[in-house]
């Protein structure tokens, strides 16, 4: 998309949101900051080297975009709520750029951005998105999931709007502290730290016996690793943390 229609989706949203001037113009900023400088990531080569590559707008991975979206949740707990603006706006400038096909090697990208110029922000699929949005790194993630590329530029801009308000109105939710779910997390880590650690660690050890006794190095050398997966397999525990990340102030 051009600076256009990342401004005016964000103006639609400034007022439904209604952010004060100062927070709306630095969600604006933040919307274009992409093409003015550009994000760089980590890509590794055929050789196995690591280099520093401008971010593709119309490519820019999830886990990316969800990282953005983080750092605006932790900015806006923290009380930064300009810097959660920024950060929400860049994160919002990918959403809306992956919204529209730009096909094969981006052989379409010019003309298509060109006709979705003509589209203007849709105000009912700002409010679809603010409906919907439920404080929760999961719904942040079923959304991210869902974003996929449109052909017809009318629903490239609807899908633009509709999760970017999604997204907005997730991450600048009030914090709500859950006593209950803070408990609930409490619990699973001593589970993880009494039951499933010490249960890691002693396959881990039969393993490496095992392979000793039958004098295979190769099962020795896999002990390790798969009780490490092992630990990271306590889905639930993962999943409190972020909840409880993502609602309460640290």
């Amino acid at each position: 998309m051009k600076w256009k229609s990342h401004l005016e989706i964000a103006s639609a949203l400034s007022d439904q949101l209604g952010l004060p001037n100062e927070l709306r113009n630095a969600l604006r900023q933040g919307s274009i900051q992409p093409d003015r400088e550009g994000d760089k990531v980590m890509i590794r080569d055929g050789r196995g080297l690591l280099h520093r590559r401008r971010m593709r707008h119309h490519r820019a991975t999830r886990r990316f975009i969800k990282g953005m979206l983080w750092k605006a949740r932790v900015a806006h707990l923290e009380g930064r709520e300009a810097d959660a603006m920024w950060c929400l706006g860049r994160a919002l400038h990918y959403i809306q750029d992956r919204s529209l096909a730009v096909g094969p090697f981006g052989w379409f990208h010019d003309q298509r951005e060109g006709e979705i110029g003509r589209e203007t922000a849709s105000l009912e699929a700002i409010q679809l998105g603010e409906m919907a949005a439920v404080a929760s790194p999961l719904f942040v993630e079923l959304c991210l999931r869902s974003l996929s590329p449109k052909r017809r530029t009318s629903s490239a801009m609807h899908q633009a709007c509709m999760l970017s308000s999604a997204m907005a109105f997730a991450v600048l939710s009030d914090p709500k502290p859950d006593r209950r779910r803070v408990m609930e997390l409490e619990r699973s880590e001593r589970r993880h730290a009494h039951l499933l650690l010490p249960f890691s660690l002693g396959a881990a050890m039969f393993v490496i016996m095992v392979g000793f006794t039958l004098d295979e190095p190769l099962i020795v050398l896999f002990s390790l690793p798969l009780s490490a997966i092992a630990l990271m397999l306590d889905s639930r525990l993962l999943a409190l943390r972020s909840e409880v990340r993502w609602s309460v102030p640290l």
